[in-house]
């Protein structure tokens, strides 16, 4: 199905590095910075238009659902790595970001044509955005930075006697995402996480995550074109 992928198409190369795998940190103002890691900047032969492949595993069923790819077109993922590209390339040069989703599912005997085993189906949603949406996506990533700096504040002036921690606010819509949060029998216990904060409860580990940390092909820190 994409046999002519690497034919129409190809990776990007900047500094003699082949831009894969790529990680680092971009700014979004003067003094804020994103982390990002992306799999690919690549450039369609026909018109030299700058573009990236990210790759999305999930179900063969959920694959076919609408409600699969409407979250790349306003996704702070998509205008991260669009963003990326603005700071390597002219504007009008990027497409944006296509992403490439795999659904697995296992099918029983159907015919002789489909024995029993695992399948595939295979979508890709070029979920591609306009400058003026890309302003949005600014302003959308700027107020959730602003969201955590003044949470984290918060925190800083919080107690372990106050009746609640008033940081960091509960999102109830998110209580049954995924299959159901790990942290919800948390939330209903202590209205004050802070009162138990000495150590992780059982059955739960405290751990750090960094994206910095994992390894990457290319490092890059972006600025402003």
């Amino acid at each position: 199905q994409h046999s002519r992928d690497l034919i129409d198409n190809e990776v990007v190369i900047l500094d003699g590095q082949k831009m894969t795998e790529i990680a680092g940190r971009v700014p979004i103002s003067d003094k804020r910075v994103l982390h990002y890691r992306m799999d690919s900047i690549m450039r369609r032969k026909e018109d030299n238009k700058i573009f990236s492949w990210d790759h999305k595993t999930t179900t063969a069923n959920y694959i076919k659902w609408d409600t699969w790819s409407r979250e790349f077109y306003l996704g702070i993922q998509n205008g991260t790595y669009t963003h990326c590209m603005y700071c390597l390339f002219p504007v009008d040069q990027v497409l944006g970001v296509e992403f490439c989703g795999v659904g697995f599912e296992y099918l029983s005997r159907g015919s002789s044509a489909r024995p029993a085993g695992y399948y595939s189906t295979l979508r890709r949603v070029p979920a591609f955005k306009t400058p003026d949406q890309m302003n949005v996506w600014l302003w959308t990533v700027l107020d959730t930075y602003n969201d955590i700096e003044r949470d984290m504040d918060r925190l800083s002036n919080c107690q372990e006697d106050d009746a609640v921690m008033q940081a960091f606010v509960i999102r109830p819509g998110g209580c049954s995402k995924y299959r159901g949060c790990e942290f919800h029998d948390y939330c209903m216990a202590w209205p004050n996480p802070l009162r138990r904060c000495q150590e992780p409860p059982a059955g739960f580990r405290e751990e750090f995550w960094d994206p910095r940390e994992k390894d990457s092909r290319n490092k890059m820190k972006l600025e402003w074109r």
